[in-house]
């Protein structure tokens, strides 16, 4: 793929990388005496290699060619003339004249150890024309010639296990259909690293114009397809390069990266903005402990925002580029970054992080595992702060060609990614795909759903900025925070699948609201409409996360997360006095229903009592069946009915 200016894109930076290693192999290995046949026999051609010599160590290599041309002519099994020409040739892109004297190199010596350079150049060779069985076996005649353990050893044996995998996994393809975004969504030459907010309604992405200005595109759903792509914001895109981003589920906050700014710290650095309505803010680079004076580039923030990967090279790692993740502390501060360690990361390169929604679902892409050739995609999953070990997804979404940036959507069923394509007259072009993912990658992602809806005032319908924290009621933990949109009211949160949750709405100078629903795999959103009352008298709200047995008024332990609201409530807002209700439906007698109901309002009033909530400002009241919200006339209406009121007075 085609380099972007910035070193936000690593497709040519691997590939040049590569060139480079090839070209010191053979170089400084060739420096090295040990070829049987070193110096021509005849006067003649030993002339001739003498000259040959001076012009490649003067990197005159048109001349160093014709001349060592000269010397195979005179005596062609003279083994280090065909490597010379081999390695010009190679340096020159003339790949046909390189293999030739290759193989006449390892046919000549095919067991010195200054071969090794040869057969690993052949591995090469067959692996980029998927030719795997070839690549094999020269592949491991390089590694039983290079010193053992050793770099270059290292390389072989990787290469060996690359050959085996891509020649297994040609065999075994994923059934997959790609299909490019089309001509509306893929109009630049060179379009990557696709991200998606979690109701799969925007598509943020990378892209580099005609005068290879890096700018950040974003688009939104359209029937179908997408709609017309456009800059995200004056207050991002500037006349400079903005590459690789990352936005959180609710597409509300978006960190992507710059580079060679002038309040820069290093090479590039990662940059963060947020939307209020319509607008972003100015990006505000991240700063310390997140950027340093070295590379940061590639960012993954997790679906709530407090979790932020991305690739560094930065000291402390296992390698050259590794993967590294920092937590939102409580007070807003990112922390010191840590390496995710040995198991992800290798002595070789390793970029774009994606973290899945679910937030322990990590896809990344490396060069230092086995796999089809230069970068491939491998996912590990995270089970508290361990990391399982990294699997290849397989072929044909890894090829020979370079895979980074993968998307996986919040449901866990489509793909989105940039590949190559070589339609236009032979040009090729960074294309963003859409897939969906085979079966066998949907069961290792544990899918999320999502809940998006407004908060707004319930007399006068106007959006309002408030905070809300979602609580597991299984777990009793607090899973997020987050605020809605302070111009739209509007809020999205990722949910896990099968959890049963609360939602606590808040607002000063209004009533909490309080919300459950469970999440089943059969629902993929939550959609909720949140209308806050004001603090005035006679105002009133359910509790509707106070649980009780079935004709029982003792409290459930779920209950505690409602009740320690409840309390803050009261302690923020100290001259308020309010009535807990309870109620119920008209299974029984009115006389069992309303002890009952008056028992259940005293256990709550009771916890908030020894909460410290004094007594003088809570009045409990059992009204049993006699205020019905709903008709009794199915279990779903019931279960309405048999609910805690509480109300200002």
């Amino acid at each position: 793929m085609e380099n972007v200016v910035t070193d936000t894109q690593v497709h040519e930076y691997s590939i040049m990388h590569r060139a480079l290693l090839t070209f010191l192999i053979g170089f400084f290995v060739c420096l090295q005496p040990g070829f049987g046949q070193n110096v021509p026999v005849s006067k003649k051609a030993r002339e001739l290699y003498d000259k040959a010599q001076k012009a490649w160590q003067d990197r005159q290599l048109n001349e160093a060619a014709a001349l060592f041309e000269k010397v195979i002519q005179a005596e062609p099994d003279h083994a280090e003339s065909h490597l010379r020409l081999a390695q010009i040739y190679d340096l020159q892109k003339n790949t046909d004249l390189a293999k030739l004297h290759y193989v006449r190199l390892v046919a000549i010596q095919p067991s010195v150890a200054q071969s090794a350079t040869a057969y690993q150049w052949l591995g090469r060779y067959f692996f980029q024309l998927e030719k795997y069985d070839s690549a094999l076996v020269n592949y491991q005649k390089a590694l039983s010639l290079f010193p053992p353990k050793s770099s270059l050893a290292r390389l072989a044996e990787k290469s060996v296990n690359s050959s085996k995998f891509a020649r297994n996994a040609v065999k075994s393809p994923l059934k997959i259909q790609k299909h490019t975004l089309g001509d509306t969504v893929n109009f630049l030459h060179s379009q990557y690293f696709p991200v998606l907010t979690a109701d799969d309604e925007t598509l943020i992405f990378s892209g580099l114009t005609e005068n290879r200005d890096e700018n950040i595109y974003i688009t939104h759903r359209k029937g179908k397809g997408w709609d017309v792509p456009e800059e995200i914001s004056k207050e991002i895109n500037t006349i400079n390069n903005e590459g690789t981003c990352s936005v959180s589920a609710d597409g509300r906050t978006l960190v992507f990266t710059a580079c060679n700014r002038q309040d820069g710290y290093g090479s590039c650095d990662l940059y963060i903005t947020r939307k209020e309505g319509k607008d972003w803010s100015t990006p505000v680079n991240m700063g310390e402990p997140i950027n340093t004076r070295d590379w940061e580039s590639q960012p993954s923030l997790s679906a709530d925002g407090h979790m932020l990967y991305f690739a560094s090279d930065r000291r402390g790692g296992q390698g050259k580029r590794d993967i590294w993740v920092s937590y939102l502390n409580g007070k807003g501060k990112w922390n010191e970054p840590k390496n995710l360690g040995p198991t992800i990361n290798t002595a070789d390169e390793e970029n774009a992080p994606f973290i899945h929604a679910n937030g322990r679902t990590l896809f990344y892409a490396s060069n230092g595992l086995p796999g089809m050739g230069g970068f491939d995609i491998f996912v590990s999953q995270r089970a508290d702060t361990t990391w399982s070990e990294p699997k290849n997804i397989g072929y044909p979404i890894n090829t020979i060609s370079e895979q980074v940036g993968l998307y996986i959507a919040s449901d866990g069923k489509r793909a989105f990614y940039s590949d190559d394509d070589q339609s236009d007259n032979g040009r090729s072009r960074s294309l963003l795909y859409t897939f969906e993912l085979p079966d066998s990658l949907q069961k290792m992602i544990v899918p999320t759903r999502y809940a998006k809806g407004k908060v707004f005032d319930k007399k006068t319908g106007k959006a309002l900025s408030s905070d809300i924290d979602l609580y597991d009621l299984k777990s009793q933990h607090k899973v997020a925070t987050f605020t809605s949109d302070s111009k739209t009211g509007t809020f999205l949160a990722v949910l896990n699948r099968g959890s049963e949750y609360a939602f606590y709405v808040s607002k000063t100078g209004y009533l909490f609201k309080s919300l459950s629903f469970n999440v089943s795999d059969s629902t993929s959103s939550v959609n909720l409409e949140i209308p806050l009352e004001a603090i005035e008298k006679d105002r009133i709200e359910v509790l509707n996360n106070i649980f009780f047995k079935t004709g029982a008024y003792d409290l459930d332990e779920k209950s505690k997360v409602e009740l320690d609201k409840m309390a803050d409530f009261m302690n923020q807002n100290k001259s308020i006095k309010i009535e807990i209700s309870g109620h119920t439906d008209d299974v029984g007698s009115d006389k069992e229903n309303l002890e009952l109901s008056r028992r259940r309002a005293q256990s709550v009033q009771d916890y908030l009592q020894k909460t410290g909530i004094s007594i003088e400002r809570i009045v409990s009241k059992g009204y049993g069946e006699t205020k019905p919200v709903i008709t009794n006339d199915s279990e779903p209406n019931r279960q309405k009915n048999r609910r805690i009121e509480w109300k200002i007075q």
